[in-house]
């Protein structure tokens, strides 16, 4: 009976595979060093940013095309921001992040840029009106309500 040669397994807390994380770092270091980071304008990125859109539209990705056409995009210092209204769309659009940062890179040769998917500050900033604060809202744009509350004494 043929035995199969036992294969040595090294493990992950081992100090080799410290050596090998340690090595593979300072490779990947270098590969992004050695891309490509050539500047480009605002109008090199809305030509980029339309051909990504067309180009999911032709996919049929109709969800993620409609969360990219709700914002347009901002660019600063090689960051490109996507502000989503809720969280649904920022977890969607958060999803596809490293697609639009890779076509982005290949299509303005610059690798250096990133993408940054945040929650719109309107939507982090709304809060849940109970029916007094809504009644409150209320009487403050009509005076008229309050009184007419009073008159029928009627209560939330």
């Amino acid at each position: 009976m043929f035995s199969s040669p036992q294969l040595e397994e090294v493990s992950s807390l081992s100090l080799a595979s410290l050596s090998f994380k340690n090595s593979n770092d300072e490779l990947e270091e270098q590969k992004l060093d050695d891309l490509p980071s050539d500047n480009f304008t605002e109008n090199d990125f809305n030509i980029a940013w339309k051909k990504f859109c067309d180009i999911e539209k032709d996919k049929g990705n109709k969800n993620i095309l409609s969360l990219l056409n709700m914002n347009n995009p901002t660019i600063n210092n090689n960051i490109i921001s996507i502000s989503t209204v809720n969280k649904m769309n920022y977890k969607e659009v958060k999803g596809y992040k490293s697609t639009i940062q890779t076509f982005l890179s290949k299509e303005l040769n610059n690798y250096s840029i990133s993408v940054d998917v945040t929650l719109s500050e309107e939507t982090t900033k709304s809060s849940y009106l109970d029916s007094k604060d809504k009644l409150d809202l209320l009487i403050k744009d009509n005076k008229n309500i309050g009184k007419l509350i009073t008159e029928l004494k009627l209560r939330i």
